[in-house]
């Protein structure tokens, strides 16, 4: 439903003060806002990205989201698209008049000693992603691959936990992190660089807590480092796949509907991304009583994905535990080996 002229002029003067951080002048200024419409109580506000994948995004949706519900907005949406080539010659002219800088290019960091970066995604948080990469990681090093994990969950760190580590990464005669070992995996996150319960970062210091994990661990040589990517779309998933060197993307989703509906948005960011998606693990797919598999599926019929499902996990209470004792069922080690030699061969 569109809004009236009154009201939109409103909403484009509250929105004056919200700054793109990276160019620092006012989106509104920018021309970033495309269109403002009404679906019942919810305000959408379509705004258009000068990049693919901005690292910021989750910084400016929350700022739109901040000025508009303290105005009195109760429920607020923010749905980004992509500026044309004319429309960044605006913004150019822009900075010009404002005698600004574009920002510089972002930076990428090397591979050095890792032969393949796999980052495992879901834009949907509670599809058990960490458990995932953490089967992952040991049914890898069981295989004899040199295996590590960066866990890129600032403020939810959870692989720590999982592998039940306990102490601080040291710092070698380097100067670089020292890894955790599990079994011979290399494991780094934010919780084994500080004592803080929970962390609650903005964006930018996020964003720079995941690119010094990666650039000061020392790794050593690796043939597979996953990353384990925090749920949603902001600026710290986007930060691992705009600096980070990821070669391909394993996609999580549960056969839940809603988590389907989401998985299918982590394709297609992926795409805009360009980076390969080259596969789907369904987690949590069944349980097995008594000998026999029960389905948990409840798919919507409408989505659809463009990767191959690779793979389909039980849901297990017991999980956590048979990963400490290395002890996975059969079964899951057949479906995990079966995405191993996707990931390592593709």
């Amino acid at each position: 439903m569109n809004i009236s002229a009154e009201e939109s002029k409103k909403i484009f003067s509250l929105l004056e003060s919200v700054n793109d951080p990276e160019i620092g002048l006012s989106i509104v200024k920018l021309k970033m806002i495309n269109s403002i419409e009404k679906e019942g109580d919810k305000l959408i506000v379509h705004l258009k990205l000068t990049v693919p994948g901005c690292p910021l995004s989750g910084t400016i949706e929350k700022d739109i989201k901040d000025r508009l519900e303290s105005a009195g907005y109760k429920e607020v949406e923010v749905k980004f698209s992509y500026m044309t080539k004319e429309e960044l010659e605006g913004v150019k002219q822009q900075l010009k008049k404002e005698n600004k800088t574009t920002p510089p290019p972002i930076e990428k960091f090397e591979k050095r000693g890792i032969k393949s970066v796999v980052a495992v995604y879901s834009a949907k948080g509670g599809v058990g992603k960490s458990t995932v990469v953490s089967m992952l990681a040991l049914t890898a090093m069981n295989e004899g691959y040199k295996t590590g994990i960066l866990d890129c969950d600032i403020s939810g760190p959870s692989i720590k936990s999982i592998f039940r580590l306990s102490g601080f990464a040291e710092v070698g005669e380097n100067k670089k992190f020292v890894p955790m070992d599990f079994r011979g995996i290399k494991i780094m996150s934010a919780d084994m660089l500080t004592d803080a319960q929970v962390l609650i970062w903005r964006g930018p210091l996020v964003s720079s807590a995941i690119k010094q994990m990666y650039s000061d661990t020392d790794w050593g040589d690796l043939d597979v480092l996953f990353l384990d990517l925090p749920p949603g779309t902001s600026d710290a998933p986007l930060t691992v796949f705009q600096s980070l060197p990821v070669d391909k993307m394993i996609i999580v989703t549960t056969p839940n509907s809603l988590a389907q509906i989401t998985s299918r948005k982590t394709e297609l960011m992926a795409d805009a991304l360009k980076i390969p998606a080259v596969g789907i693990i369904e987690n949590m797919d069944y349980i097995e009583h008594n000998g026999e598999k029960i389905s948990l599926e409840k798919r919507n019929k409408d989505v659809s994905f463009s990767s191959e499902v690779l793979s389909k996990l039980p849901y297990d209470l017991d999980i956590e535990d048979k990963i400490i004792g290395n002890k996975l069922d059969g079964t899951i080690i057949a479906e995990l080996n079966k995405v191993i030699k996707v990931i390592l061969h593709r």
